[in-house]
């Protein structure tokens, strides 16, 4: 790995690989859904999904055929503490591509017809996310546990900011969060470093400096649980319930990661063999603890009958307390890191995946260079570490949602 910066300031992680020659080209933004508010939820992604159609250049079809000509692939990437686009192509096309990326980021011409098709798709989006019963109950917990914080939206949005963002408010956005004060580069790839630093400097260093990102602050201190119960048109019922859990560069993150994959995830975690392997409770189980800037949650979330709902409520509290009073055991731990290890060196076996993380890491204020050293801190995680940590999430007040079918 090596970085260097473009002279208009804008830095550039570049990770030179070696076998096919290949590359993943991303420019990726601090700006999102982060910088949200209730007023204009959903702006990151129609503002990024607009620039992917066309440039006052490149109507649509010129574009489409431009990157089919290079067999190159653009897609856009949003998420609550990101926002941007990612290209892979052959190598010996990295000039060309770069072109390309330069155009759809500094020409977007957000056609308003392009415009009106992509709020419709995005109101439908909302819509189906309410046909399924995991994502209904989700996204009402999201709610509960943030508020108005920007984390509470999905990342589409919500239907009465979708309807009330205009083509100027998408010009103002893109002025926003792709200027070269919010901006990286990230490139993984068989490509020289010399083609990687003199096609970026030409088709990039013109992006012009802006204003500049702004953290916002989120205010989730608890000091009471909260409980809110739907009556749901799905015939199942579901569980949701989350504590308020560290952000990314707390202290006690990689441990929180470790006890996430010691009762949620596997098939042999304790929530998935107690609840549904021994009990029959639950035909869905585990436990999801979300990376983000910003302090979040661990939840614990079950599928199951509304028969079942308050015997599984019951066992989950007792799981939770058991694995606060105890320490795990040391085969435990050291098969969890394994575990952990096996799907951190997977998920990094391609150059989308490497340009990927690089990104993420230096975005979220980790530093790149950190996602080489986080399996070394996950083999400092040690049992009483796991406990201490254990017992601060989930001493905590706990926010919960509770789907059940309607009554008939």
């Amino acid at each position: 790995m090596e970085s260097f910066t473009l002279k208009n300031g804008v830095k550039v992680l570049f990770d030179k690989t070696n076998g096919a020659e290949i590359f993943s080209l991303r420019i990726l933004s601090r700006v999102s859904v982060i910088n949200e508010v209730l007023g204009n939820a959903g702006i990151s992604s129609l503002t990024s999904k607009l620039m992917a159609y066309s440039t006052k250049n490149r109507p649509s079809e010129i574009l489409a055929n431009d990157l089919g000509s290079i067999g190159a692939d653009l897609s856009s990437d949003v998420a609550y503490d990101m926002a941007g686009f990612s290209m892979s192509c052959l190598s010996e096309y990295f000039d060309k591509a770069a072109e390309l990326l330069a155009d759809v980021v500094l020409n977007p011409i957000f056609d308003e017809k392009e415009f009106n098709f992509e709020k419709e798709s995005a109101i439908a989006a909302l819509n189906s996310r309410k046909d399924s019963i995991g994502t209904t109950a989700a996204d009402a917990f999201a709610k509960l546990f943030y508020g108005n914080a920007s984390y509470s939206f999905p990342v589409v949005g919500n239907k009465d900011s979708i309807l009330k963002i205009t083509r100027e408010d998408l010009i103002k956005w893109h002025r926003y969060s792709y200027n070269a004060s919010n901006i990286l580069l990230s490139v993984s790839g068989n490509v020289s470093s010399t083609v990687v630093k003199e096609s970026l400097e030409k088709h990039l260093s013109v992006v012009a400096t802006g204003d500049k990102f702004k953290d916002p602050v989120f205010n989730l201190n608890r000091d009471k649980s909260v409980n809110k119960e739907i009556k749901g048109k799905f015939n199942q019922a579901y569980i949701f319930i989350g504590f308020l859990a560290p952000a990314v560069n707390d202290k006690d993150f990689v441990t929180t990661k470790v006890i996430s994959a010691i009762l949620g995830g596997r098939m042999t975690s304790r929530l998935f063999v107690e609840l549904r392997e021994k009990l029959g409770l639950a035909y869905e189980v585990s436990a999801v603890f979300p990376s983000g800037k910003k302090d979040g949650y661990f939840a614990v979330y079950a599928g199951l009958d509304k028969k079942n709902i308050e015997l599984t409520l019951k066992r989950i509290d007792e799981i939770l307390k058991d694995f606060c009073s105890a320490k795990i055991s040391e085969r435990e731990l050291k098969n969890v890191k394994a575990y952990i290890k096996g799907i951190y060196l997977l998920d990094r076996q391609t150059v989308n995946k490497k340009s990927y993380y690089s990104g993420w890491r230096e975005i979220i204020g980790q530093g790149y260079k950190y996602d080489a050293e986080y399996l070394n801190d996950i083999e400092k995680v040690t049992t009483q570490g796991v406990l201490n940590v254990a017992g601060k999430i989930f001493a905590g007040s706990a926010v919960s949602v509770i789907i059940s079918p309607e009554d008939k």
